[in-house]
């Protein structure tokens, strides 16, 4: 994991938020930022060429009671 990232991440998280979170909140929202910078950095790792499309999802339109 990218610790700089996350304590980066963290300190913009604290230096506005700090006086309005409980400090065992501010414990959790590091360990989700930490998450966050987990999945991201593994995301980064996927490459993806100029024809790779997004998902998309099919929902076909039903009417109520069908």
């Amino acid at each position: 994991m990218d610790s700089e990232e996350a304590e980066t991440l963290f300190s913009l998280v604290k230096e506005k938020y700090g006086d309005k979170i409980a400090p065992e909140e501010l414990e959790e929202v590091k360990k989700a930022i930490e998450r966050i910078v987990e999945t991201s950095m593994e995301l980064r790792k996927v490459e993806l060429g100029n024809w790779d499309e997004p998902f998309s999802v099919f929902n076909p339109y039903r009417r109520d009671g069908e």
